[in-house]
C-alpha cells in the first residue's frame, strides 16, 4: 500500500539554528582553550548532518572534538533544545566553557 503525502511525518527542527548553535559553540572552544582546533568548522558543523537527517532526535549526540592538548573532548548537542554542552578535561575550563555556551 502506497503511503500517502498527507500523512508523512516530518519533523520540525530548527537545522539551520543547530548548526548555528554548533559552528559557535567551535569558535568559543576555539577562542578559549587558544588553540587551533585539528579539524576545520564546516567540516565539524557538516558531522551532525547524518543526526539530523535521521528520525532519532530523542536523545543528546556526542561530537568529537579533536584539539591538541585537550584528547577526549567532545561537545554534546540536543537536538530538541538547541543547545551545546562541552565534555573534557580539566573541569574547571569545562565549567567555564559550558557557563559561555549557555548563552547560546
Amino acid at each position: 500500500m502506497k503511503e500517502s503525502e498527507e500523512y508523512k511525518i516530518e519533523l520540525d527542527l530548527d537545522r539551520d539554528r543547530i548548526r548555528t548553535v554548533l559552528s559557535e559553540a567551535y569558535e568559543i572552544c576555539k577562542d578559549f582553550l587558544s588553540v587551533t582546533p585539528d579539524i576545520e568548522k564546516d567540516q565539524f558543523v557538516a558531522r551532525i548532518d547524518p543526526f539530523l537527517n535521521s528520525n532519532r532526535v530523542s536523545i543528546p549526540v556526542l561530537l568529537e572534538f579533536p584539539i591538541k592538548g585537550y584528547p577526549g573532548m567532545k561537545i554534546e548537542i540536543d537536538l530538541r533544545r538547541r543547545k551545546a554542552k562541552v565534555w573534557m578535561f580539566p573541569k574547571s575550563k569545562q565549567a567555564t566553557l559550558n557557563h559561555m555556551l549557555k548563552a547560546l
